[in-house]
C-alpha cells in the first residue's frame, strides 16, 4: 500500500517531466505556444521541479534501505553499490541505443539543436561510467545527467552508514552509529543548502543535489526510529537562512515531498487503495518512460515538421501524441529490459 502512494508520487512527477522536456526543446511547443501559451510557458518553467521530488524519493528508498539496523552485516556495501550500477546502467544503455538511433533518424527530416551529433567513442565511454557531465561531453539524451547524480549521491550515501558501522567500536549499538549517520547526512545538507546548491559550477557533483536527496534520507531514517529534534531545529534553521538569501522552490518542494513521504508511514491514509490506480502505474515504469520518451519525441517532432511545419494545433496533438508514444514504449521497454 505505501510503495503504491510513492508510484503516484512518481507517475505525477514523471507526467510532468516529460511534458517539461517536450515545452524546452521543440519545435512543436515553438508552433503550440501560439494557442496555448500559458500551459508551455508553464511546463517550461515549473515541470523541471519535479527533478527535486524524484531526487527526494531516490534519497528515501535509499534510506528505507541502508537505515535497516545492522544492514551492513548482512550486506556487503560494494556489492551493493554494484547492483544499483547494473540495475541503472543496463536500461540506461538501452535508451542510449534508441537516442542514437532517433537522432539519426530525424536528422534526416529536420535540424534542430535537441539532435546530438554521432557520438565518439570517448563520449560513450564516459557515459558507461556515467562521467559524461564531469569530463565535459554532451549527453546523448535529456535526462542521462540525473541517473549519474543519482548514482553519485547513492553510493555516498551507501559509503557514508557502512564505513562508520565499519570503523564505530564493536561495543557501539546500532542506534549511536545511526545517530552519527545522521549528523553527517545533516552537515553534507546544511552545506548543500548554503553553499554548494547556490552555485551551478558544482551541479555535474551530488554536493549540488543533496539537500534535495538528503531530505528523503532523513525522512526514511526518522521512519525507522523518531527522534534527534535538535538536529532536525538546525537543519531547519539552516534552510530558512538559505531560503532567505536565496529563494529555491525546488528546495520546499523535496522538503514537502519528504514530509508526505514520512506521513504515509505513520498515518491510515498513506494506506488506502485509492493509490491502486492509472497513475500508480505510470510510477512503476517511470525509469522507463524517463530513458525513453527523448528520443521519441526526436521522432514524433521531425515527422511533425514535415507534416505540420506551421499548424499549432495540430503542434499541440503532437505533443500530446508524443507523451503518449513515450509510455506505450516504456510499457515493453520496462517489461523486457528494465524489470529483466
Amino acid at each position: 500500500m505505501r510503495s503504491a502512494f510513492i508510484d503516484n508520487i512518481k507517475g505525477m512527477a514523471c507526467l510532468l517531466i516529460v511534458f517539461h522536456h517536450l515545452a524546452f526543446y521543440g519545435p512543436m511547443s515553438d508552433v503550440a505556444h501560439q494557442v496555448i501559451p500559458k500551459t508551455i510557458e508553464f511546463f517550461f518553467e515549473y515541470g523541471r521541479m519535479a527533478v527535486a521530488v524524484f531526487l527526494c524519493l531516490g534519497g528515501f528508498l535509499t534510506g528505507i534501505k541502508i537505515s535497516e539496523p545492522n544492514y551492513f552485516v548482512k550486506n556487503n556495501a560494494f556489492a551493493t553499490i554494484g547492483r544499483k550500477y547494473i540495475r541503472l546502467l543496463i536500461p540506461y544503455l538501452a535508451a542510449i541505443v534508441l537516442a542514437i538511433l532517433c537522432s539519426w533518424i530525424a536528422k534526416q527530416w529536420m535540424q534542430h539543436d535537441s539532435i546530438s551529433e554521432n557520438p565518439e567513442v570517448l563520449q560513450l565511454i564516459s557515459h558507461l561510467f556515467f562521467l559524461q557531465n564531469i569530463v565535459g561531453y554532451e549527453s546523448l539524451s535529456a535526462g542521462l545527467w540525473y541517473v549519474a547524480i543519482d548514482f553519485q549521491l547513492f553510493v555516498v550515501s551507501v559509503l557514508i552508514v557502512f564505513l562508520v558501522e565499519k570503523f564505530s567500536p564493536a561495543g557501539w549499538r546500532h542506534a549511536t552509529t545511526r545517530s552519527i549517520s545522521l549528523i553527517i547526512f545533516g552537515l553534507l545538507i546544511i552545506s548543500s543548502v548554503l553553499f554548494f546548491n547556490r552555485h551551478d559550477v558544482f551541479d555535474v557533483w551530488f554536493m549540488y543535489y543533496f539537500a534535495s536527496y538528503g531530505f528523503g534520507l532523513l525522512a526514511a531514517f526518522w521512519i525507522q526510529k523518531p527522534g534527534h529534534y535538535a538536529l532536525i531545529a538546525v537543519i531547519g534553521a539552516c534552510l530558512a537562512l538559505g531560503l532567505y538569501e536565496e529563494f529555491r522552490v525546488r528546495l520546499l518542494i523535496s522538503l514537502l515531498t519528504a514530509w508526505l513521504l514520512y506521513l504515509s508511514h505513520q498515518n491510515a491514509w498513506g494506506q488506502s487503495t485509492v493509490w491502486h490506480n492509472h497513475l500508480g502505474l505510470l510510477g512503476k515504469i517511470s525509469y522507463s518512460v524517463f530513458l525513453v520518451h527523448f528520443p521519441i519525441s526526436l521522432l514524433i517532432s521531425s515527422l511533425w515538421v514535415q507534416l505540420f511545419p506551421q499548424d499549432p494545433w495540430m503542434n499541440v496533438v503532437g505533443m500530446i501524441t508524443s507523451a503518449v508514444t513515450s509510455i506505450l514504449v516504456a510499457i515493453p521497454f520496462y517489461q523486457f529490459i528494465e524489470k529483466n
